[in-house]
């Protein structure tokens, strides 16, 4: 039994080895419009974090809608929006929104806060990998209870049976998984880098974190908080009209670089994969 269970194994592990350059091909995007799905958090009776009347839901539309209108004006990218509105919308309706219409990525605005006052700057997350650290599972937590008011993240895992198939598909989870993992971090970098030579002050970091919206959808996908509404002058200038312009820029510039870089990703691919045949 064992032997014709690593039998198996091993055909799974070889017909692996070969669907894996046709996975990064057909999961890099190509050199064609980027289709971003941006989702300004929160939203109606869920305002997010607020500070007196600063409310996060209203200042992630209105920084939302700012960047959908910067990418429609650049040929390279088609743009989609979770909410145009003040409506609440779940996370599950917002991640299924971004399998509707295949985006190519999705991309989470939010405002941050903190039980330190002094807390500043530009945070920016994306699936974690390894055991999330406890400030971020506090925000994640935060963010289950705005959603469903229950205190408790443990959702029952529907197990398969081990088999030869079950193995197969698994590994191509995994491999889909770890590519677009690397993709969402090659997002987060992207944009960390453009904030970063900015006017933003505050300490500015890429973390991880099991965000419903950047682990449920099946594209690369971040979360980005663009500063803490709990630090007094930084709530008053994420309020600035000038200011949210500014902070529009940095995340249009990251999407540019972003997409330069997969597209150079892609064409390296498709150039070695013409040598090999």
């Amino acid at each position: 039994m064992t032997r014709h269970r690593n039998i198996a194994i091993a055909a799974i592990i070889q017909v692996c080895l070969l669907l894996l350059p046709l996975l990064g091909a057909a999961q890099s995007p190509a050199p064609h419009t980027l289709h971003v799905m941006i989702d300004p958090g929160h939203g109606g009776t869920d305002i997010g974090a607020s500070r007196g009347t600063i409310k996060e839901s209203e200042i992630a539309l209105k920084v939302a809608i700012r960047l959908a209108e910067e990418l429609k004006s650049d040929s390279r990218f088609k743009v989609s929006l979770t909410r145009t509105t003040d409506r609440k919308l779940s996370l599950p309706a917002r991640t299924k929104m971004a399998e509707d219409v295949k985006a190519d990525l999705f991309l989470s605005i939010h405002l941050n806060s903190s039980t330190d006052p002094r807390a500043r700057g530009v945070e920016i997350y994306f699936q974690n990998q390894l055991p999330a650290d406890e400030e971020s599972m506090f925000l994640v937590g935060r963010e289950h209870e705005e959603e469903t008011g229950a205190q408790s993240l443990d959702v029952p895992e529907k197990v398969e049976p081990i088999s030869a198939k079950t193995d197969l598909k698994r590994i191509l989870e995994d491999l889909h998984r770890n590519h677009r993992i690397i993709n969402a971090s090659e997002l987060a970098k992207c944009l960390l880098e453009s904030v970063s030579r900015g006017r933003v002050s505050g300490r500015h970091q890429i973390r991880q974190a099991p965000f419903q919206v950047v682990q449920n959808v099946t594209v690369p996908s971040v979360l980005v908080e663009l500063g803490f509404i709990t630090h007094p002058q930084e709530a008053l200038r994420l309020l600035e009209d000038d200011y949210q312009k500014h902070m529009v820029a940095n995340l249009y510039q990251g999407l540019v670089k972003y997409k330069e870089t997969i597209d150079k990703d892609a064409a390296e691919k498709l150039k070695l994969q013409a040598s090999l045949q």
